[in-house]
């Protein structure tokens, strides 16, 4: 069964519906005319609103997400800086090795949340 994005999920429910509402609309247009030109007339205004407001939405959810996105590659990358910082410092003798092994170990479980939050989100985008 294949997986679907929340958005396609949207547009699926919204393409349903607009289906079930136009075979509902062209009963009440067969059954009576005059009130079905208005219910015509009032559907096509509803759908076209709807369909502005599902794009706004997405175009909106989807800067967010890459927003998120980028401020959790920066917060990689200055991780990433300040480990090379600490081989540097590590490696002119200036910290002992188990305080290099504890502060890298800390460093290298955060960078493993931010890749998998970054992994999730760029899925989600």
């Amino acid at each position: 069964m294949p997986v679907f994005k929340r958005e396609d999920r949207l547009q699926l429910l919204w393409a349903v519906t607009f289906i079930m509402s136009g075979i509902i609309f062209a009963l009440a247009f067969w059954f009576t005319p005059i009130i079905g030109v208005l219910a015509v007339l009032g559907y096509v205004v509803l759908y076209v609103g709807l369909a502005i407001a599902f794009l706004v939405v997405f175009r909106g959810m989807e800067r967010l997400g890459r927003h998120v996105v980028d401020d959790l590659e920066m917060k990689r990358k200055e991780i990433e800086e300040i480990k090379d910082a600490l081989e540097k410092k590590f490696l002119k003798k200036k910290i002992s090795r188990e305080n290099y092994e504890k502060i890298t170990q800390d460093y290298e479980q955060k960078l493993t949340e931010i890749e998998i939050k970054i992994k999730h989100l760029k899925k989600t985008i």
